[in-house]
């Protein structure tokens, strides 16, 4: 492991990281906030996710192409600098509006940090993309994790809006990380042609195989914005969850995803990425068709294991998309990535809110279960048509 790279992994890891754990505290501390800036009504608290994954859909391939041309260092900083700006929304918000403006601020600002930053790893760690991902993911999410525990100090320390500045703080440090310890990688010679093509990015997404995976990515998004929205509200009306409960059940959330991406990495690195993509969707499908029907520790639990599964597969078709990609067009194919998931972390809480409404909120937790099957089974086919004679 040489010292440059090594700079650079640490560099992004603790800048993602630091800017995390602010993260945490503001996801905890919004959805109360927009209720009593809107007089209690809970209705327009499933905006703060739509907001948040419009920029997403519309500014993540444009970035990553963007990236890819003039290198990756200045939309880091621009990434950190748009979510200190968004901390700062938030503190001053007299209304749930600047609170939807500023959660969309705050999505592009996050653009980088889980797009670019693995771009670059993959990169640095040709060999090995799968583990040095896991690890960044792993820190991040523990981080994340860490975020909530703190919110209950937030008054007393800074005041009752002071979280959303420390927020900001916190991207500010992660700024100057940044600033000081990258280097701006811009492409080679003979590349700037290629990065500047953003058809010829997309072409390499036009093989069976990696529409499959960005079938599961679009699910993945899909399964992200149900924990995060869909699940906890039908846990607080239907099984009498508290705050505490859905705090508990958030920290559950990063602490599965952190363990399991750190272990799936390593692993898809050295038998393949298919096995553990199909190996995160499985699990995932399984937890989510049986949790409705369990006890609160039980559902807790296995809305975890769903959570840790899909992070696991993240990393393993992360790394899958980047394989297929020159180093000259990572960022614009990390991009596509959350393209993906984006649109299913936007439309995947309506689809499955309509179907509840309509058929239960069990059988559409169940139909989707079975989507994520359905697709585990379809990359399992491609893997047998597509994998190379032996």
């Amino acid at each position: 492991m040489s010292e440059s790279r090594l700079k650079t992994f640490l560099g992004i890891t603790s800048a993602a990281a630091i800017s995390m754990l602010g993260v945490g505290i503001v996801a905890s501390g919004l959805p109360a906030r927009v209720i009593t800036l809107s007089g209690g009504d809970a209705s327009l608290v499933g905006l703060l996710a739509s907001c948040f994954a419009l920029p997403y859909i519309f500014l993540q391939v444009p970035f990553g192409n963007l990236s890819d041309r003039y290198g990756f260092k200045p939309f880091l900083l621009f990434g950190y600098f748009l979510s200190a700006v968004s901390g700062i929304i938030f503190y001053f918000a007299g209304s749930p509006m600047p609170i939807f403006i500023g959660r969309a601020v705050q999505g592009a600002g996050e653009i980088p940090v889980w797009a670019t930053a693995p771009a670059i790893i993959s990169i640095a760690y040709p060999c090995n993309k799968g583990k040095m991902i896991g690890i960044y993911t792993a820190a991040v999410y523990i981080m994340l994790a860490a975020g909530p525990l703190l919110v209950p100090s937030m008054p007393d320390l800074f005041g009752e809006r002071g979280g959303f500045l420390f927020f900001s703080f916190l991207c500010c440090l992660a700024f100057m990380i940044i600033f000081f310890t990258q280097k701006n990688r811009r492409p080679g010679p003979g590349s700037k042609k290629e990065s500047l093509e953003i058809k010829k990015a997309f072409s390499l997404l036009s093989d069976i195989p990696v529409r499959i995976v960005l079938l599961g990515i679009f699910l993945y998004g899909c399964g992200q914005g149900l924990l995060f929205s869909i699940a906890p509200g039908w846990l607080v009306t239907a099984r009498q969850y508290g705050a505490m409960d859905i705090g508990i059940l958030f920290s559950a959330y990063y602490l599965f995803i952190a363990g399991a991406q750190f272990f799936y990495g390593p692993l898809s690195d050295r038998f393949g990425r298919e096995i553990f993509m199909m190996l995160g969707l499985t699990c995932s499908a399984l937890a989510w068709g049986f949790f409705p029907y369990t006890g609160k520790l039980s559902a807790t639990v296995l809305l975890g294991i769903s959570a840790g599964s899909l992070g696991g597969f993240f990393v393993s078709s992360m790394a899958f998309l980047n394989e297929k990609a020159p180093d000259s067009l990572k960022g614009t194919i990390s991009g596509a990535y959350y393209l993906f998931w984006g649109m299913g972390y936007f439309l995947g809480p309506i689809m499955w809110g309509v179907c509840g409404a309509f058929w239960g909120m069990e059988k559409s937790f169940f139909a989707f279960s079975a989507f994520l099957l359905m697709t585990a089974a379809a990359i399992c086919l491609i893997r047998r048509k597509y994998s190379p004679a032996k």
